[in-house]
This record gives C-alpha cells, sequence and structure tokens, in this order.
C-alpha cells in the first residue's frame, strides 16, 4: 500500500542519476526519463528543457529520431544528476532542476474537449517501492501501488 504523496514520491528522484532520456521519432513529443535506481517521469504535456536559462527544445519542436531538436536535448540530460523539484499545487506543473544548469519544465494541460478516453499529462513510477502515480488532463492524481 503506498502511503508516499506525489510529492513525497517525486522527492526520491532528488540525487539520482538519469540513465536514459528519450523524446522524438515515433514517440513524438513524448518524453521519458529513467534514472540509476529504475524510477521513471512519462510526459505527455508540454514540456521545456533548459541550459543556463535558454530553452534548447519545447514539446512542440522538430520529432525527427536521433537527430531532431527534441531528440538531442533530451539526450543530454542523461548521466546528469537531479538536484531539486517542484510541484505545483493544484495544477501538477513541475519544474526538475538537474546538475549543470539543466532544468526541465512540466505544464500540465486541460483535457482536449471532445476527446472521449480520459489524457494523462504526466506519470511517477518508483519501481522498488512499487509506486505509480498519474496526473491527469482532469488535474486529478490516480494512484496506483
Amino acid at each position: 500500500m503506498n502511503t508516499l504523496s506525489l510529492g513525497e514520491s517525486l522527492q526520491m528522484l532528488k540525487g539520482d542519476n538519469i540513465k536514459y532520456s528519450r523524446a522524438g521519432g515515433a514517440a513524438g513529443s513524448i518524453l521519458l526519463i529513467e534514472t540509476e535506481k529504475n524510477n521513471s517521469i512519462w510526459i505527455w504535456c508540454y514540456w521545456e528543457i533548459l541550459h543556463s536559462g535558454k530553452i534548447l527544445a519545447t514539446a512542440d519542436d522538430d520529432t525527427t529520431a536521433n537527430v531532431g531538436k527534441i531528440a538531442v536535448a533530451a539526450m543530454q540530460l542523461e548521466k546528469k544528476r537531479i538536484e531539486k523539484i517542484e510541484l505545483a499545487p493544484l495544477i501538477y506543473d513541475l519544474h526538475i532542476f538537474i546538475a549543470d544548469e539543466y532544468e526541465l519544465k512540466i505544464n500540465c494541460e486541460s483535457q482536449p474537449k471532445g476527446e472521449k478516453y480520459p489524457l494523462n499529462n504526466w506519470e511517477l513510477l518508483i519501481k522498488n517501492l512499487d509506486i505509480h502515480y498519474s496526473v491527469t488532463c482532469n488535474f486529478t492524481v490516480r494512484s496506483r501501488g
């Protein structure tokens, strides 16, 4: 049974190193980040990767596999430590501060009008504790684990 809140679970990523960061190609702008402790964040909503305050790529940029703006920026996060995580209350936007002046900003989006299937903005998986949180496009949090 999960006894950690979403905020507490996110803080478990602090100090962990990113081993895998990918977006682009067939996945489009979906961004997947996995850490050395096998935790992960899947991001389907709008995001930005910054370095030294300058935007390297956003979810709206070129999604060409391996060489597109999204793919290149995502891979730059690999082997870097997650230093700080901020979660916006009520809307669940995330701001992740990463070593060497990198940042990942995640901005949740509303459920598209006419979309019958409920969509997610992002998901967090803490593998060793079997924690799984989903933040929906209706700005609700679902928990499994």
